[in-house]
């Protein structure tokens, strides 16, 4: 049997085309796969929420853990002083630009609740002490107090692992809402008007 010229050259490329194909699956089934992610590996640890990092402090319908801290006028504050009123107990640092961001707002709540019975206390971490932090309280028209953590309060309340961090704690001594991160003035608020009406009811 006689094969064409150009039959055999067709068999050839054929056989080439095939060859190769086999070559290129056997190289991509040899390559090791890429290891799987995992979500408890230390680079998302570091890359975790202020929420998940400050999973472990105190929570909703926990008490209050009482403190008294002496305040930048002078002055001491008693948190349990306070029962029957709405208390915000603020975890802040002059360094801290969410903190900045939100004293505003902070400002504008105490300046319109006071006479129903909020309190809003700034726990300072700042390492200079309150001279450190009046310079930066007068800047921003502070008009709450503020005490500077004893190194105590951060750790009953948590410990605290971001700021800033807020506990909202109601007429009875409990926290009824957390917040670690920014907390915009509506959301606060928002939490706050209807346990100044439970207070005053």
């Amino acid at each position: 049997m006689t094969v064409s010229r150009s039959t055999l050259l067709s068999l050839l490329a054929g056989f080439a085309i095939v060859a190769t194909a086999g070559a290129l699956f056997i190289s991509a089934s040899s390559e090791p796969a890429a290891p799987p992610s995992s979500a408890s590996s230390p680079a998302s640890d570091r890359a975790a929420s202020p929420v998940e990092r400050a999973s472990s402090a105190l929570g909703p319908d926990e008490p209050a853990p009482d403190f008294e801290l002496d305040r930048m006028n002078g002055d001491t504050f008693h948190l349990g002083a306070h029962r029957g009123e709405v208390v915000v107990v603020n975890f802040w640092a002059t360094w801290c630009p969410p903190c900045r961001e939100e004293i505003p707002g902070f400002v504008e709540l105490q300046k319109e609740y006071e006479d129903d019975g909020l309190t809003i206390v700034g726990v300072s971490m700042d390492d200079g002490g309150f001279s450190t932090v009046r310079p930066f309280a007068d800047e921003m028209d502070i008009n709450y107090p503020l005490v500077m953590d004893d190194g105590n309060v951060g750790r009953a309340y948590g410990p605290v692992r971001a700021l800033p961090s807020t506990f909202v704690v109601g007429p009875d001594g409990m926290i009824q809402h957390v917040r670690s991160g920014y907390l915009p003035e509506a959301q606060l608020r928002a939490w706050i008007k209807p346990l100044l009406d439970r207070a005053q009811g």
